[in-house]
């Protein structure tokens, strides 16, 4: 057993077994001079002046204590790196011109194909690291750097190595469908898309798909999604990243558990999935990090009661593992407040990869929690650039990572 002892103010959203949208969003239960007790990897307890025979005690006076980050969407397995290609985007190149010209995605399928077993590894768990320290204990992590079988399931293989290291949980998506290879043509490689589902569903849990001009049509992510459900896989998908190009109106449409980006959805697009039950994942590091000024609608979204989560989206075009950095982006671009930040950095974006039992700090739930050197818990976002996390407990268990 382990007693956190004399906690400052400990910080949750309310126990729900559905996302919160609306008003919820934006409440927070505030535990002043709080002790947590864990036994194994369960909170058993919270609550003032708990007795226990506890084995370890920590003094966690001064400190706030919140529920660990959930980080619902990135692609942190990959070989190499793109830093030129901020210089290029400086110079006022597109997303798009970066891609056509063979760089962005297709640049990093080519490192990461060239990429041994053990390189892709190490360099993957420097992030997975890097992202443990900044409070993300549970990590979604994607495919979509290997566009053929053989890369794609060596990223997958090592997405479930690092979940297997006792670290953060690990949830794996196939997202085979993340561009277009070079040389290939549409119709054929969506036909292998599709031929590999059998394949990668024993590594995968989710399947995901880029819905967007220059990437996949919404007809052809519709193809490949109705696939994946054949497979029994749950459903993922990048929609509207850069306008409302139809991969919203899908995402309603199939009843995805999520629509990952939404910067460009129209209000009826927004309504639609509202309907539909789908949660919105939003990314704000990625027009940060392609230097645009389009953030996802977050305070429509919010008014017409779509559950949003956050999420890093890291990736070489996006290069942080900080959910932190992204709860800072949410408040200043997206005009969230640090407490409907904080629901969508936990519970909302647990349910997004369809985790049921972390994201709020209550008897009976999953041990993740983050011990912060703050005063109060709105310093998450106040002040930025810094790591407030002083402590990662990850299902009961202190990580150094």
């Amino acid at each position: 057993m382990l007693l956190l002892r004399g906690a400052a103010e400990v910080v949750t959203p309310p126990v729900t077994s559905k996302p919160l949208s609306g008003k919820a969003m934006g409440e927070v239960e505030r535990h002043p001079n709080t002790d947590i007790l864990i036994e194994n990897d369960k909170i058993v307890a919270v609550g003032r002046d708990l007795e226990s025979l506890a084995s370890k005690v920590i003094d966690v006076s001064g400190k706030v204590i919140v529920p660990g980050f959930v980080d619902p969407h990135t692609h942190l397995v990959w070989s190499g790196s793109r830093e030129h290609e901020l210089e290029w985007k400086l110079k006022g190149r597109t997303y798009q011109e970066i891609l056509a010209d063979g760089g962005g995605i297709l640049r990093t399928v080519k490192e990461t194909r060239n990429s041994d077993f053990s390189d892709l590894k190490a360099e993957s768990l420097l992030r997975f690291n890097n992202a443990i320290k900044h409070g993300s204990t549970t990590i979604e992590i994607k495919s979509g750097y290997g566009l053929e079988r053989d890369t794609e399931i060596k990223q997958l293989k090592v997405a479930n190595w690092l979940g297997s290291l006792g670290l953060a949980e690990t949830v794996v998506t196939f997202m085979g469908a993340h561009a277009l290879p070079e040389g290939s043509e549409r119709f054929s490689y969506i036909n292998q898309i599709i031929e590999m589902l059998p394949d990668v569903r024993e590594f995968s849990d989710f399947c995901d798909v880029f819905c967007e001009e220059g990437a996949f049509t919404d007809n052809e992510a519709r193809k490949i999604l109705e696939a994946a459900k054949e497979h029994d896989f749950s459903l993922k998908i990048h929609a509207d990243e850069f306008g409302d190009t139809g991969g919203g109106k899908l995402a309603a449409e199939l009843g995805v558990v999520s629509a990952d980006h939404l910067a460009g959805s129209t209000l009826e697009t927004i309504k639609e999935l509202q309907k539909a039950g789908v949660i919105g994942v939003l990314l704000p590091g990625t027009p940060f990090a392609i230097l645009s000024d389009k953030f996802s609608p977050a305070r429509k979204m919010i008014a017409n009661n779509l559950p949003i989560a956050l999420a890093t989206d890291c990736n070489p075009n996006c290069y942080t593992e900080s959910m932190q950095f992204i709860q800072q982006l949410a408040v200043f671009r997206m005009k969230m407040t640090p407490a409907e930040a904080l629901v969508a950095s936990t519970i909302n974006a647990a349910l997004a990869i369809e985790k049921t039992d972390r994201g709020c700090i209550a008897e009976g739930w999953r041990a993740d929690l983050l011990i912060c050197d703050i005063p109060d818990y709105r310093h998450l976002t106040y002040h930025f650039g810094v790591n407030h996390v002083e402590t990662v407990i990850i299902g009961g268990k202190v990580i150094d990572a």
